[in-house]
């Protein structure tokens, strides 16, 4: 309750630890480790992160980390958004030309990152907020007033379950195209 009081007296107190420890400590830490790997595939679910915790602490936390509506977004919000999509474009610009010159497949890498591309923008964007609202609804109408849950942590929760989703339909998906791919022996030039 603390937190919350100080996120709400200091101004995007929130977004800033946010971008202290998942956008500078932990691309750092994969960094200096030397785990490109890891990072091109951290980079993209930033988006998911980013939608999770702002829609899940509305009004109160994130508000400015990632907000959707246009007509509401302040300066810093919009500067948040960007930001987050700017880096997340950049891991699947990563994973695409990687993926294309270990295959050697111009193809395969242009599938690779309209895969990704549509897991973390639309679907995350669009899909996840509604998933995360829906589950807040059927919580709200399913349980009698009578039952509280602390703070909005089924919200989380959600967000983190289709989060997880979204990204395993994404590797069955790479999987599958890769496969096809290879075993074709599909060219673009």
């Amino acid at each position: 309750m603390q937190f919350i009081n100080l996120c709400l007296s200091i101004p995007n107190l929130d977004t800033l630890i946010f971008y202290l420890v998942f956008v500078i400590i932990i691309p750092a830490i994969l960094i200096s480790s030397e785990d490109y790997e890891s990072l091109k595939y951290y980079l993209p679910s930033l988006v998911m992160a980013a939608v999770t915790l702002t829609e899940s602490g509305t009004p109160d936390l994130f508000a400015n980390l990632y907000p959707t509506d246009i007509s509401t977004m302040t300066f810093s919000g919009f500067l948040s958004t960007n930001l987050i999509n700017g880096l997340a474009t950049v891991g699947i610009l990563m994973q695409s030309l990687i993926v294309s010159a270990a295959a050697g497949s111009i193809t395969l890498g242009l599938v690779t990152g309209l895969i990704i591309f549509a897991i973390t923008f639309p679907m995350a964007q669009q899909i996840l907020p509604f998933f995360i609202r829906e589950v807040d609804d059927l919580r709200t109408n399913a349980f009698n007033a009578n039952v509280k849950f602390p703070g909005n942590w089924h919200k989380y929760m959600a967000g983190l379950i289709f989060s997880i989703f979204l990204l395993g339909v994404q590797y069955v998906m790479l999987i599958g195209f890769t496969k096809y791919i290879l075993s074709s022996g599909i060219k673009l030039i």
